[in-house]
Parts: structure tokens; sequence; C-alpha cells
């Protein structure tokens, strides 16, 4: 017998079967119950912010107030959320040209218009003078100060022009900095791309620490956002088909704290033992193998050395750049080339520490693609496996791991993270 799975991908699902006696598992994030009423858990959580004061406490007419809100690569329903928050800034007459819109991108590309739209919501597209971060503009960008780890701390010159500053987020699994959330919408959300760098090349210290919050990362992304004067943050832990399961109001530091200890048991789940395969959809970032990578890091840890990992993913937007596939592509990487390019800042350093990662991953295990959005030459070259339909793939690898495989999948493998039980 065999059984049949339905793994999300992008937005629709796509479908395979494994004979049961090869399936250990289907690990799926926790499921925690979704709000009855949305709209009357974000108030709840706006009239009880943890740390500050209500919204309508803090802003007064006439201030220029700015909201962070996070890119086309999350899943935050920011058109749910943010007209709560406007509501309030209208009780307290700020006007509508008063309030910039800023989205934090990071170092991703700019959001198209369609994702924009979609990201702000049809109602509130265009209302609002909205802007996007852009990390290379160094001309936009203000000094702060240097953490304690040597961190140059750049942001967005329109925080400081700010009388107030809210943002909207939300929590998940981050492979450099334990989880998403907090703090992260100023860095690397709202950061200079030095600043980013800087922050990021702790990140080689993250490998396979996945989930832990006391990551250097994280303690840097916190010192360098707690430069800027924040009001409050609105962040959210979402169910596992999307809708809101809690939301958290407050100083970014405080929801931050509250939010992961949800987080925590929604994302992390177990797996009885290592396997020898995992099959792993990138969803929720399974845009392009930039994004997607980090499912990759996450099912590495469920499998034993000489495994293999069958990572699944559209990839419409391709390998993510062509500097970064020619970073992955360069024949005969090692893992200390890529210290040495973080260390003298030779490229961007996230595709450094990524290539850091993937090379010590693909030195034990075998990892496949099924990404159409990428072409098998390109697969090739970055040292994945291509293989020409899901099904087929599974098959293939199954076979050559022989009759007694070992077999588990992660449908959310982006945003779940194995905690290994019954090692022994």
């Amino acid at each position: 017998m065999a059984t049949g799975i339905s793994l999300p991908y992008g937005k629709q699902h796509i479908s395979f079967n494994v004979p049961d006696e090869n399936l250990v598992g289907v690990l799926w994030p926790s499921a925690i119950e979704a709000c009855s009423n949305p709209h009357q858990e974000i108030e709840r959580a706006l009239d009880h912010p943890l740390g500050t004061r209500r919204v309508e406490q803090i802003v007064s007419a006439g201030e220029k107030v700015l909201i962070l809100v996070d890119d086309y690569t999350r899943a935050t329903p920011v058109p749910l959320i943010l007209p709560h928050l406007l509501e309030r800034l209208r009780s307290r007459q700020v006007r509508d040209e008063d309030i910039t819109l800023l989205v934090s991108t990071g170092t991703h590309r700019p959001c198209s218009e369609s994702e924009l739209r979609e990201k702000l919501g049809e109602e509130l597209y265009g209302r609002y003078r909205t802007e996007q971060h852009d990390c290379t503009d160094q001309s936009s960008q203000v000094f702060l100060g240097l953490t304690s780890r040597g961190t140059p701390v750049w942001v967005n010159h329109l925080l400081l022009e700010s009388d107030r500053i809210f943002g909207i987020g939300h929590i998940d699994p981050s492979d450099y900095a334990g989880y998403a959330g907090g703090w992260k919408l100023i860095v690397p959300g709202v950061a200079a791309l030095e600043t980013i760098d800087s922050n990021h090349a702790l990140a080689v210290l993250s490998f396979r620490h996945y989930g832990s919050v006391d990551l250097p990362c994280r303690q840097d992304i916190n010192e360098a956002g707690g430069m800027v004067r924040v009001d409050q943050f609105i962040n959210v832990v979402l169910c596992q088909d999307g809708q809101i399961g809690r939301v958290f109001a407050g100083a970014p530091a405080e929801i931050h704290s509250a939010g992961v200890k949800l987080a925590k048991q929604v994302y992390e789940v177990e797996c009885p033992g290592l396997v020898d395969i995992a099959v792993v959809s990138a969803y929720p970032y399974d845009v392009d193998y930039y994004q997607a990578i980090r499912a990759v890091e996450y099912a590495d840890v469920m499998v034993r050395p000489g495994g293999s990992i069958l990572v699944v993913a559209p990839c419409p937007d391709g390998i993510g750049s062509e500097a970064f596939y020619r970073l992955l592509a360069a024949p005969d990487r090692h893992p200390d080339d890529f210290l040495r390019n973080i260390a003298s800042r030779n490229g961007k350093v996230t595709y450094n520490v990524l290539g850091y990662f993937l090379t010590l991953i693909r030195a034990e295990k075998q990892v496949y693609g099924y990404m159409p959005g990428i072409t098998g030459p390109e697969l090739e070259a970055i040292g994945i496996h291509p293989v020409d339909s899901l099904q087929s793939g599974v098959d293939a690898i199954l076979q050559s791991h022989g009759t007694k495989a070992r077999l588990a999948v992660l449908p959310v493998g982006s945003a779940t993270i194995p905690r290994l039980v019954n090692t022994h």
C-alpha cells in the first residue's frame, strides 16, 4: 500500500505517493486554533500592548507617522491589521498625508505593483505615501553607531524624520536569527547593505542551531534595532492555513519574547529519529532558491549522513540573482572559500553564508530538486540533482536507498524545524 501526500506548492498543491513501509511521518507544523474573529484579536492586542502605551495614548495630531510593513516574501496579513492601526491614528486626528508606509525589504528586490497591492490590500493601496527600502542606496541611510559586535548601524532616513514609528510583521522560524519578528523589521528590514552584511556574517554560527533566540546574529539584530526609537510593533503568529492564531502588540523585545513561546509550539515538530530521505516543500518561501534554501537547512537536521534531500519549490523567480548563481556555480568550492569571502566582504555576505551552509550539507548528503523555475543545467551547476517530476524523483531516490529506506516529509519546510526524538 502507498500513502498519497499533498504538498503546498506556491499558491497551489502538488501530490505524490510513498510506500507505507518507507514512510516515517509527515511533519506538519502543530495545529493551533485560529481566531474565530481576527478583528477582535487585533483589537485585544492593541488594547493591551506589552511594554508600551496604547497607540491612541502615544500619537498626537500633526505628528509624522511611519509604519513599517514586511514585503512580498512574507505572509503577514497586513490588509487585516493595518486598518485597525490607522483607525486609532485617525482617532487622534493624524492626517493621511502625515502617514508614510515603508516596506522593509532588507536585501530583497522591491515589490512589484501587483505584489504591493496584495500586501497592502485594495482599499489601502495608493491612499498613503508608500516607499520601499533600498539597502544599496547609501544616500538614503543615516548612521546611528556601532553594536558591541562591531556592526555599523545605518538605517533608512525616514526613521529619523518621523515623530512616531510603528511596524507590522510576523513570527516564524529564521535560519539566521532563530525566529523572525521583533527587531528584524529594522535589521535587516530597513538597514543599509553594510549593516546587513556585518550582521549576517555572524550567521555562520547559526548552522544547525535553528530555533535558538540566543544566536549571535539575533542578539546583534536586537542591539542594532534598539538604537531606533520605535513606539510599537505588531507581530502575529499564523496557523497552518495562514489564518491568525495570536496577535502581539507592544515593545519589539517583549512581543518577540511572548510570540516566540507560541511559535516554538507551532513550528518545532518531533521527528522519530534520523531518516534516509527527506522530501521537503520550500513553502511558504518558495519564490526562488535563495528563499527556499532554509528548507534544505531544516531538512538537513533530520537526514542521516549519506542520506538524500528532495527540495520541492516552483521558484518562479529562478535562483534569485545572477550573482548568487555565479557564487554557487563556481567549481570546486570549499567551505573555507566562503568564510574567506565573508571575512574580506568579497561578494554579498548573505550569499556566502548560504553557500557555506550548502557546501557543508552537500559534503554529507545528496540534494535533489524539483524546481521548474530553474533549468536542469542550472541546478546541476549549483550542485543539485534535477528530477523530471516529483513522483519520479521520489521513486528514484527510494530505489537508490533500498527497500528499508526511511522517508519523512516536511510539507511546510521553510517554516518547520525538526526536533529528533528516539535517537538511541
